[in-house]
């Protein structure tokens, strides 16, 4: 994209952020939440996979303590119900986590097999004893392939929350989140793609699910409609007839459009995970970057393109306002409550000499912000609240911005 291009855009995007008024949440939908607001950590699968001598969470009781002290009230973690339930049928006890350092989120030095069952016990009863909230969630991780079929699937959901229930450990549950960001984890991505190759929705319809997606990956076409209205409302319904005192829904980060359309009956939060975006991928070169944690990976261009995009704040803050605005409706318009548990820079930034921390401080502290005047029940400062990251340190930082949210 040229220059004259990108202000072109930036322009339009002012514009029609400033005729959006914020959308006030309903007041039925806040009402009996408890708590009233959720600061939300996630710690996706790195609470296994970091959980061992000398790993970052090698001390549950350590971590949690830490959650608290930088003010979470809540934190979201991967069950690993495809593992869980697989070790059950096989009467095995432990799964193995490869080696990786360099992994962008949970990276480990060793080869190690966990008990995940014993830990997921442990780390849910640590949190239950510190009044600690949390919402499952399921990243995808064992064999998909053999969790490909609807019903295997809910019986590896079952299997983890009839264990918890068993444990007296669901009580402080908020909510399960079936299958994290919709389709791009799930064992029923590959029949989503597979039923890609039927003709597309008409060409208006597909430009605007585009527009509306949240990576912009495209839209559906009827095929796979009528195949995630079915998944999506079978398995709410299956799963509130079973466990009626809990809540249920799916993450999304893409296709918003496309599943607002479908109206799937019995969302009872919705999560979205909202990021900076708009023309920002294009100017800096993100989605070409190499993602990892390898300090000789070379980012100067990249961090300066950040410097020079930054510089149009008024822009990205209006494209913010829409996003919001979109999730806000959707909210009230189905009476749910609102959170976003993965959210506002890039999804990616590492710790490495070439890249600088202070402008996403900033840019996420503001969108943090913004997410309270919204209404969100529940919002994250960012994706990187995870004790290996440096700025774990910056207590004060995460007590401001968390603060901040509760009380406005």
């Amino acid at each position: 994209m040229n220059t004259r291009n990108y202000i072109l855009c930036l322009i339009c995007l002012t514009f029609a952020a400033q005729g959006m008024g914020r959308l006030e949440a309903s007041e039925d939908i806040q009402q009996n939440l408890e708590p009233p607001r959720l600061t939300i950590a996630m710690w996706d699968y790195s609470w296994v996979y970091c959980h061992y001598p000398g790993g970052t969470f090698e001390d549950y009781n350590k971590v949690t303590d830490e959650l608290l002290e930088r003010g979470f009230n809540t934190v979201r973690i991967d069950a690993f119900p495809l593992v869980i339930d697989q070790l059950k049928d096989e009467k095995k006890k432990t799964f193995k986590v490869p080696a990786d350092p360099l992994r962008n989120w949970g990276p480990s030095e060793k080869d190690l097999q966990h008990d995940v069952t014993a830990e997921l016990i442990q780390f849910m009863t640590i949190t239950k004893a510190k009044g600690i909230s949390v919402i499952l969630s399921s990243w995808g991780i064992g064999d998909r392939k053999r969790y490909s079929n609807r019903k295997m699937f809910w019986k590896a959901w079952e299997t983890v929350l009839d264990l918890l229930k068993q444990k007296g450990l669901l009580d402080h549950v908020l909510y399960v989140d079936f299958d994290q960001e919709f389709p791009y984890f799930s064992p029923f991505d590959p029949e989503l793609k597979r039923l890609s190759k039927t003709p597309l929705l008409k060409a208006t319809d597909q430009q605007n699910a585009m527009e509306q997606a949240g990576a912009g990956i495209g839209a559906w076409n009827q095929a796979q409609c009528d195949f995630v209205k079915e998944y999506f409302e079978t398995t709410l319904a299956h799963f509130h007839k079973k466990y009626p005192g809990l809540r249920f829904t799916f993450s999304l980060t893409s296709f918003w459009h496309e599943v607002r359309s479908l109206n799937p009956k019995g969302l009872d939060v919705l999560e979205l995970h909202i990021w900076i975006k708009g023309q920002l991928d294009e100017y800096t070169g993100f989605n070409k970057l190499a993602k990892n944690r390898n300090p000789v990976n070379d980012y100067k261009a990249y961090m300066a393109a950040i410097r020079k995009a930054m510089k149009h704040q008024d822009v990205l803050q209006a494209d913010m306002k829409q996003q919001l605005n979109t999730a806000s409706s959707w909210a009230k318009e189905i009476n749910v409550p609102l959170t976003t548990t993965e959210a506002w820079g890039p999804w990616w930034h590492m710790d490495h000499p070439d890249l600088e921390w202070q402008w996403l401080y900033n840019w996420c502290e503001y969108c943090m912000g913004l997410s309270s005047e919204y209404g969100f029940w529940g919002s994250t400062p960012w994706n990187y609240s995870h004790p290996y990251w440096k700025n774990w340190k910056n207590i004060e930082w995460y007590r401001k911005v968390n603060q901040h949210f509760l009380t406005r």
